[in-house]
């Protein structure tokens, strides 16, 4: 609870996806959050750490735990290293207060990490489940942007690995492995990344094509080409199943002259394949419309929220695939293809939870008819229980195991993925 009584949008998360609890804390330091995880230890309690509830569907979701560790009170940046480009986060802050703070540095700076609900999402949650958006495509994920990530293990103790540079590691980088580990293995409470001097200019080219075979020969080409976009998504348009055609958002950032100069060659290009289109400049406009293309429509309690990755050669076959679903099961989807990666983000809010269940067989046989895999980003535990392992056996037992043993030995955490 915040000083009004309130409940933060993550712990109200936790209870619409069906997780109980008997305690809240919320520390805004390293050394409480520290200090709670020991006391937590000493009385064999079950803790759940919870950031803006974005991504809880990531990791198992127990039906009841002792404590959840409100992270947002955890929200300040620690250092800024402009000259080295490197920045130093407590992990409740969120993405949009980081690019605010980065912003108006010097000549501006910024992290481009943009998962579904960056304003809401905070950067240790993003960590822990491994969240990315459109700009993977220039940037890489967090694996790509993250130098040194430090923590608490079961016990309250502080581990720490990697460090604030780029080349100072050796050895077994353990910071890889918590990316994506969803709090199993250890609270996450600091995080240093690389970061990028905002770009002179921005623009972004909304195309629409009329069918799926145009779309494909101009994606074809757009990657066999020189142009360097930053960000390439694929959706439907809001006339919704009735309407066959697609829209492509593509942003392109850099010098002045390089940007305008996509522009003019992208247009032409779309337009040899049946596209029409325009462009417009700004940073702002092309980071809003970028991120309301993942992003759902609505947070809502029965919001069901996946991530499927497929080969690239196969995204747009498999969006087509889930738009013919949808229409079959009479259900609207919104989903969106970051089409240079093959990963979808689809948002659904099916009417029952057994609706929802067939909703994720029938993507589960789409994405395995593509040779690709699904991840839950929001689905109540319910429907994650028989999920499965998310991660290869083997690296479950030879690696994340052995971390879980040392880290967290009597199951404090939630069980690993």
């Amino acid at each position: 609870m915040d000083k009004m009584g309130e409940k933060s949008p993550g712990i109200q998360e936790l209870e619409d996806l069906g997780v109980s609890f008997k305690r809240i804390e919320k520390p805004a330091k390293e050394s409480e959050a520290q200090q709670i995880l020991a006391q937590a230890f000493k009385e064999k309690m079950k803790v759940l750490p919870c950031g803006g509830g974005t991504s809880l569907g990531a990791g198992i979701l127990p039906e009841s735990v002792d404590l959840v560790l409100d992270m947002t009170g955890m929200n300040r940046v620690l250092d800024f290293d402009s000259r080295n480009l490197n920045l130093a986060v407590l992990g409740g802050i969120s993405i949009k207060a980081i690019n605010e703070y980065l912003a108006i540095q010097e000549k501006g700076f910024f992290l481009p990490l943009d998962p579904p609900l960056a304003d809401r999402a905070t950067i240790g949650g993003i960590y822990a489940a491994n969240g990315s958006g459109p700009f993977r495509l220039r940037y890489g994920t967090v694996r790509d942007q993250a130098l040194g990530v430090r923590g608490a293990d079961a016990r309250g103790r502080e581990v720490g690995f990697g460090g604030k540079t780029v080349k100072n590691v050796s050895g077994y980088d353990v910071t890889k492995f918590l990316i994506g580990s969803a709090g199993s293995l250890c609270l996450i409470t600091s995080i240093s990344f690389r970061v990028y001097p905002l770009p002179e200019a921005s623009s972004l080219c909304e195309l629409r094509f009329d069918n799926v075979q145009s779309l494909d020969k101009f994606l074809a080409a757009l990657r066999s080409s020189i142009l360097l976009p930053s960000a390439v998504v694929i959706t439907f348009p809001s006339g919704g199943p009735s309407d066959p055609a697609f829209r492509g958002v593509i942003g392109f950032e850099g010098h002045g002259q390089a940007v305008e100069r996509q522009n003019k060659d992208l247009l032409p290009l779309a337009e040899t394949f049946g596209g029409t289109g325009e462009s417009r400049l700004g940073r702002d406009s092309m980071l809003k419309i970028l991120q309301s293309t993942i992003d759902p429509e609505e947070p809502a309690p029965d919001l069901l929220s996946i991530k499927i990755s497929v080969p690239i050669a196969r995204g747009l076959r498999t969006l087509e695939s889930i738009r013919k679903l949808g229409a079959e099961a009479s259900l609207s989807l919104k989903s969106a293809l970051l089409s240079g990666n093959g990963i979808i983000f689809l948002h659904a809010r099916p009417s029952s939870q057994d609706a929802a269940a067939r909703l994720i067989a029938g993507l589960k046989k789409i994405a395995q008819s593509s040779d690709g895999y699904l991840t839950p980003i929001r689905a109540h535990r319910n429907l994650l229980v028989n999920w499965g392992s998310r991660v290869e056996p083997s690296l479950h037992r030879f690696v994340l195991q052995p971390i879980k043993e040392k880290l967290d030995p009597t199951g404090v955490f939630p069980p690993l993925l």
